[in-house]
């Protein structure tokens, strides 16, 4: 699954919360129409049991099947050969690429780090850090990810383009906050 299967898994879920809200929406207003324009006065409508249960199961129910499909995707992780690890630290970031092969390369040009990438290449980042918060933002391809202190966090990328990524950290760190920005050259 790459970025744009789950940016369409995440609208996909919005569009059936958003549809199933809508029907309640409308049969809600409905009975309150019904209620307010007829001369429905039965007393047992109103105290019976079955309808009280049903008010009560239904919602539950109904938050049940979203809460599991949404709890399944929230954890999803493919492997993948290309894993590359990210740890943010006051002010710098490192690199682990133990699974990656020998065509991915980690320089420094300038004291920034830059990484070599190849194009068409679906990629596991894997996010944490080691002091405090940060966020790694990738400004290129809308795509953001928190990196806090004994939390993983992950995020698959597919770069679209040849071309030269700017990485920076978006989270407010510390005094050397601006010297954590990297490259990340796909070629």
């Amino acid at each position: 699954m790459n970025y744009f299967s789950m940016l369409n898994l995440s609208f996909f879920s919005h569009q059936f919360i958003m549809l199933i809200c809508f029907f309640i929406s409308v049969f809600v207003v409905f009975i309150m129409f019904f209620l307010l324009f007829t001369k429905f006065n039965n007393s047992i409508f109103f105290t019976h049991f079955y309808l009280e249960f049903f008010w009560t199961f239904f919602p539950i129910l109904l938050v049940l099947l979203l809460m599991f499909p949404l709890f399944y995707f929230s954890n999803f992780f493919p492997l993948s050969l290309l894993n590359i690890f990210f740890l943010a630290n006051q002010w710098f970031w490192e690199f682990d690429m133990s699974l990656v092969s020998d065509f991915n390369y980690v320089f420094t040009i300038n004291n920034l780090v830059s990484l070599y990438l190849p194009l068409g290449v679906n990629f596991n980042f894997i996010f944490s850090a080691s002091d405090v918060i940060h966020a790694f933002s990738l400004p290129a391809l809308f795509t953001h990810a928190d990196c806090v202190p004994g939390l993983v966090s992950f995020l698959d990328l597919n770069f679209p383009l040849v071309g030269t990524y700017t990485v920076y950290c978006a989270q407010i760190c510390g005094v050397n906050h601006s010297q954590m920005p990297f490259y990340i050259f796909v070629y």
